[in-house]
C-alpha cells in the first residue's frame, strides 16, 4: 500500500478512531462500579447533611448512615410501606431510572403536575432517622424531592419532624440554576431559614411557600432575582407533600 496514498491515510485514521473508542469504552465499563459507588455515597452524605448528622472531614458516611438511617420504600398510591418486597436490597431501587429507562410510572395530568415532572414513579424512598443505633424510634423523616426550576430539574431532600408538619432541614444536591441567583438554593444562609417552618397544616394542606412577602411561619424568603426558581421550590414541595406525592404516607 502506498504510504502517502489516500487509502492509507483513511486506514490509519479509522484504526486510530477504533482504538480510541475501544479504550474509552473499556475505561467507562471499568470505572462504572466506582462511579456507582461514589454516586450512592454522595446520596447518603446528602441525607446525613439534611438530618444534621454530617460533619465534613469527620463523619464516616457509610457507618453513620447504616446505624442511624432506615431506608424504606413506600407505595405512593396507598402510602403503604412495601420495603419487605425488596429483600434487604431496597437501596438499589432507583425510581427515576425506571421512569427514564422504561417510561415507567404514571403520566401526570398538567393540572396536578405543578412540579413539571411529566411522569411520577409508583414507589419512592422514605428515610427514617432513628433516635440511636439501638433505638429505632423515628426522630425525623427525610423525603426525596425534585421539580423544575428555571433551567433545570432540582433534586434534593427535605427533612420533616415526626409530627409530619415541621421542617427540620432542606438540601439540594443536583441542579443547573444560575450561580448567584437560583443557584442560591445551595447557600447555607438560605437553608438555615427552613428549620422550624410549618410545611403542612392540621388539615393536611401543604402551606409552605417561598415568597417575597414572607409573613408567617410557613413562609420562606424568596431567592433574590430568582422568582422562577423560588416558585419551583414552592411547587415541588406542594406536589410531593400533597395527595399525588407523599400525602398518603
Amino acid at each position: 500500500m502506498n504510504k502517502d496514498g489516500i487509502g492509507n491515510t483513511f486506514f490509519i485514521a479509522i484504526t486510530l478512531c477504533l482504538v480510541c473508542s475501544a479504550v474509552v469504552a473499556l475505561a467507562a465499563v471499568g470505572l462504572k462500579p466506582l462511579q456507582d459507588f461514589n454516586k450512592a455515597l454522595d446520596k447518603k452524605k446528602n441525607i446525613l447533611v439534611v438530618a444534621g448528622l454530617f460533619e465534613s472531614g469527620k463523619t464516616d458516611v457509610d457507618k453513620v448512615f447504616g446505624s442511624l438511617i432506615d431506608d424504606r420504600v413506600i407505595d405512593l398510591e396507598s402510602g403503604n410501606d412495601v420495603t419487605s418486597e425488596y429483600d434487604g436490597k431496597q437501596s438499589a431501587f432507583d425510581p427515576e431510572a425506571i421512569i427514564n429507562e422504561s417510561f415507567g410510572g404514571s403520566v401526570l395530568d398538567a393540572k396536578i403536575d405543578v412540579a413539571i415532572l411529566k411522569r411520577r414513579e409508583h414507589r419512592s424512598h422514605v428515610y427514617v432517622v432513628k433516635k440511636s443505633e439501638s433505638d429505632s424510634t423515628p426522630r425525623m423523616y427525610i423525603f426525596p424531592i425534585r421539580g423544575k426550576g428555571l433551567w433545570s430539574t432540582l433534586r434534593g431532600f427535605l427533612a420533616i419532624d415526626t409530627d409530619l408538619k415541621t421542617i427540620r432541614g432542606i438540601t439540594y444536591y443536583e441542579h443547573a440554576e444560575t450561580p448567584g441567583l437560583g443557584g442560591e438554593v445551595d447557600n447555607p444562609d438560605w437553608k438555615k431559614k427552613w428549620p422550624g417552618k410549618i410545611a403542612i397544616d392540621d388539615a393536611g394542606k401543604v402551606i409552605i411557600r417561598v415568597t417575597k412577602t414572607a409573613s408567617s411561619n410557613s413562609d420562606i424568603d424568596a431567592l433574590s432575582g430568582a422568582t422562577i426558581t423560588s416558585n419551583g421550590v414552592t411547587n415541588m414541595l406542594r406536589f410531593w407533600f400533597g395527595p399525588d406525592g407523599f400525602g398518603p404516607f
